[in-house]
């Protein structure tokens, strides 16, 4: 595109704002659900990255933070809220979540581009990432709420088998193939961003959890949950809405080219 920085800047502002509204609306961007909430704001921000460079990224990422960090001074009502009063708990993380999504989104790319079975090793990749934090948060649910391993074990498969199945759906049509990495960068970096999130709440603020508890359980169980059903949300939300704006900007590309 001629207007390659003014297209940059304009999408920048675009998500900025959408991440602002996500974020300082109540019950838009963080879902509450008990005494845990649901986040989206993140999808915006991965939406930005795959077509932003590096500076622009982080920008969001900082953004994403800034706005976490206002949102906690205004509507925190728990523990865990309050904790995100913390720049190192509501913005650190989200920087460096966006300069790990940035790279993994290239990383994902140029497997796709370079190597004649780019598909089949992202989806090997997405399957071996999930099933390992299904597992893992499996366990951690089992610890934290002492229910059946016959129970969590059957539902967390089950919830893997709905996410591959539906990666698999995408990828199969011919005209999104080129587009494979998109759904398992959403997926991957989302689960991401919930370790980050969580690690450092852990880390700094561990009595938001509350007295005595099995913090590593906690976490676990959350990302059972709360990360899974994040990154369903990030690729049935997102995906449709990079594969437009891929398509608006490679037929803006062409009309240039024709004129």
């Amino acid at each position: 595109m001629k207007h390659k920085k003014v297209f940059d800047m304009v999408l920048f502002s675009t998500f900025s704002a959408i991440i602002l509204i996500l974020t300082l609306v109540p019950n838009i961007g963080y879902i509450r659900v008990g005494v845990a909430s649901i986040t989206i704001v993140h999808i915006p921000v991965l939406i930005g990255i795959m077509f932003l460079g590096l500076g622009y990224s982080l920008s969001l990422g900082l953004v994403f933070g800034l706005s976490s960090l206002i949102a906690a001074f205004m509507y925190a009502s728990s523990p865990a809220d309050l904790a995100f009063q913390n720049p190192i708990i509501s913005v650190l993380p989200r920087i460096v979540f966006a300069l790990v999504a940035f790279y993994i989104i290239r990383l994902l790319f140029m497997i796709r581009k370079k190597s004649k079975y780019g598909n089949l090793i992202n989806f090997i990749i997405v399957t071996v990432v999930s099933t390992a934090f299904i597992l893992f948060a499996s366990e951690g649910i089992v610890t934290v709420t002492n229910w059946y391993r016959s129970i969590v074990y059957p539902v967390g498969i089950l919830l893997l088998v709905i996410l591959l199945t539906g990666y698999i759906f995408f990828i199969r049509k011919s005209k999104h193939k080129n587009l494979a990495y998109v759904p398992a960068a959403f997926i991957v970096s989302t689960l991401i961003h919930t370790v980050l999130v969580l690690g450092t709440l852990g880390l700094m603020k561990p009595a938001a959890f509350g007295d005595n508890a099995d913090i590593f359980g906690i976490i676990l169980s959350v990302l059972g949950t709360n990360g899974v059903i994040e990154a369903a949300a990030g690729v049935l939300i997102g995906t449709p809405i990079v594969v437009a704006l891929k398509n608006l900007i490679e037929k803006d590309e062409l009309d240039e080219s024709l004129i």
